[in-house]
């Protein structure tokens, strides 16, 4: 088996590391030792994987392999804007029971939909906003270099401080905290063609509402999807409404293996970890699009001095 790189953990900060591997061997190469050492300091140690990815892993520990505990990323990775809650979950029963906290986390697996792909980046850079300045913990981010879309490995290299291979191990170049804010604010890409848009204001929520139902029943979705699909934009329609000038306009288009719905108003969002993390009872605002979250396949959110987008994917 390939020699690992020495992994050299700091007791400051957040550390968020991707690691590059090619196959189940150098996977094995660069997790193994990483995992152990967390075991052997008495760390908390959390492996957030696709289940094939988990699989290969568990085998790999052996006996060390009960004292880890496990996600299925395909799972609760499914839509990326879960992500960082559930580490801010873990973070904090790590502090309360005075352990320190190790991640493992790969929410970019071969497969995924382009879509999915530019979450899991803004997800990567997102972790950076959320946990940086706060208690020091380690998060190792494996990515297949083999299969994954050159942009998605691209993407890793910006989002991830610090880059590794099961031989090497070095601080990423393409690395600027200033990203995360610029992927926030950059506009989705937008369909060409076959887009339902209408505009909408306060008397027209209920027209707005039971066209999303129309929209839903027509593009083939289960009742229980259009359910959800209904509730969500009724969420997303309150909050434009209250916070984004009191007026918008809603899309609707469908894809061969998608039906979308999207929300833009002029209101702005300053916070982009909105939604993405609990919102306190007492809290004046976040409830909405945290509820949506976890609703939706996919939510993306996008804001800036232009306006706002939240668009959501129902998949087929």
């Amino acid at each position: 088996m390939t020699t690992p790189a020495t992994i050299t953990p700091s007791s400051a900060g957040f550390e968020h590391e991707a690691l590059f591997y090619r196959d189940d061997e150098t996977f094995l190469a660069g997790l193994l030792p990483f995992v152990r050492e967390g075991l052997a300091r008495g760390e908390d140690v959390l492996v957030a994987e696709p289940a094939d990815r988990a699989a290969v892993l568990r085998e790999g520990l052996g006996a060390d392999a009960a004292a880890v505990r496990w996600l299925d990323m395909g799972a609760v990775g499914a839509n990326p804007a879960r992500i960082i809650g559930l580490w801010a979950d873990a973070l904090d029963a790590a502090g309360a029971a005075g352990r320190r906290l190790r991640g493992v986390g790969e929410p970019a697996w071969p497969g995924r939909h382009e879509a999915e792909f530019a979450e899991c980046r803004l997800h990567e850079l997102l972790l950076n906003t959320a946990f940086d300045g706060g208690p020091p913990w380690q998060l190792l981010c494996p990515y297949d270099q083999a299969r994954l879309p050159r942009a998605v490995r691209t993407g890793a290299l910006q989002s991830h401080p610090v880059v590794s291979t099961p031989e090497h191990r070095r601080p990423s170049t393409a690395f600027h905290r200033e990203a995360a804010a610029a992927a926030f604010g950059t506009a989705l890409h937008q369909p060409a063609d076959g887009v339902l848009r209408g505009n909408y204001g306060p008397d027209d929520v209920q027209a707005t509402r039971r066209t999303v139902v129309s929209f839903a029943r027509s593009v083939g979705l289960t009742t229980e999807q259009g359910q959800l699909l209904e509730l969500a934009a009724s969420e997303l329609l309150a909050n434009s409404l209250a916070h984004g000038g009191g007026s918008g306009t809603v899309s609707l288009w469908a894809t061969k293996d998608a039906a979308v719905v999207e929300f833009r108003d002029e209101g702005r969002i300053p916070d982009p970890l909105v939604g993405r993390l609990a919102p306190r009872p007492d809290a004046p605002g976040g409830h909405g699009l945290y509820a949506v979250n976890q609703l939706c396949d996919l939510v993306q959110v996008r804001s800036s001095a232009e306006g706002t987008t939240v668009r959501i994917t129902t998949w087929r």
